[in-house]
């Protein structure tokens, strides 16, 4: 067995009112960071898994996230694995 790290990534998905993402740029801007443009606000998950291979920890991962750690009606994941053992 290998054990990964993996570090996912969840934000709300392209088209999804995000209010705190608005209400950050919004804040950003007024403090004078005016380049800054479509901000989003997520989250972030980082656990370690055991596993036979990193195809197998990707597995694990996918199927974590689609059931428990976004919501894929209105969030999007990205995560990666890195070897830790």
């Amino acid at each position: 067995m290998m054990r990964f790290r993996v570090d996912v990534t969840v934000l709300p998905k392209d088209g999804v009112l995000d209010i705190q993402g608005k209400a950050v740029e919004h804040t950003l801007k007024r403090s004078g960071y005016s380049a800054v443009d479509d901000v989003r606000v997520g989250r972030f998950i980082r656990f370690s898994v055991e596993a036979k291979s990193e195809s197998a920890a990707g597995t694990l991962v996918d199927s974590a996230a689609d059931d428990l750690l976004a919501n894929g009606l209105i969030e999007s994941y990205t995560y990666k694995l890195e070897r830790i053992q």
